[in-house]
């Protein structure tokens, strides 16, 4: 593509590209800090322009190889990890300990992202001995990123039927990168495809039946996001040709513990 050109002939100054992701880190944490700092009647729009920031200095981080679906997956982390920190952060207390928590997390989180997406992109086209790594990394920001995004859709307090519409489009891109780390290929197999389709259905169907739950919203958010990484975690073994009983078994006690956490804290009458 003709920006991928671009991107790659200028690198815009800076051709070291941890040297680009730390730039890309610190521009978009001190641009996630003024959002607290600036009236109230402007931080949606610099939620939307640190949105559009983060695409285009990932398209700058990781300009070398980037063609046909890498403008896809490799986006998804570091887009929507930005996305949810700078909605989720107007949920939080006004406090500057609080503010320095997610700040750290985020800058932590995006480059982390960064360097998953960048061995990724390697991965598509030779071996590399820390792919296992990368893409354990590379969960860990995807059930960060559907936690807080279950948190800012409950907090909506939707009807069960719009939280599912807005959920299953965010699970749908989330499990799509996931399971397409795995086989690493240039097109998105239909497989891959329908897999993603079926769990973005069923956490889309839980988060629809749960918000009928005298439940509070972080309770519920760990509840769908330890659904998701039971699903995930079952077919990605299916797809490694790991899936054994043993497996199966642990994933699923991780789903039955956190069911078990959750009515517990559940607040019936």
């Amino acid at each position: 593509m003709k920006l991928s050109k671009f991107l790659n002939r200028r690198n815009l100054f800076i051709s070291d590209k941890r040297q680009r992701f730390i730039f890309q880190t610190v521009f978009l944490t001190v641009c996630l800090l003024v959002t607290q700092l600036i009236w109230e009647d402007y931080r949606f729009i610099m939620v939307g322009i640190i949105f559009i920031s983060s695409y285009i200095l990932t398209a700058w981080s990781l300009s070398e190889d980037l063609k046909g679906i890498k403008w896809i997956s490799l986006f998804i982390l570091p887009v929507l990890f930005t996305a949810t920190i700078s909605l989720f952060y107007f949920l939080l207390p006004a406090r500057w300990i609080i503010r320095l928590l997610i700040i750290t997390t985020f800058a932590l989180g995006t480059y982390a992202s960064l360097l998953v997406e960048n061995i990724y992109n390697v991965a598509v086209l030779r071996s590399i001995q820390l792919l296992r790594v990368a893409q354990s990394v590379g969960l860990l920001i995807t059930l960060i990123i559907l936690f807080f995004s279950c948190s800012i859709i409950l907090s909506l307090r939707a009807y069960g039927g719009q939280n599912m519409l807005y959920l299953i489009p965010v699970t749908f891109l989330l499990a799509l990168q996931s399971l397409w780390s795995v086989e690493l290929e240039e097109t998105f197999s239909k497989r891959i495809i329908f897999y993603s389709l079926l769990v973005s259905l069923g956490v889309g169907e839980l988060v629809m039946a749960i918000s009928f739950w005298p439940i509070q919203i972080a309770s519920a958010s760990l509840f769908i996001t330890a659904c998701f990484y039971t699903l995930i975690g079952i077919i990605q073994q299916h797809l490694f040709g790991r899936l054994f009983r043993n497996t199966v078994r642990e994933y699923i006690l991780v789903f039955i513990f956190t069911l078990f956490l959750i009515f517990l804290t559940t607040k019936w009458g």
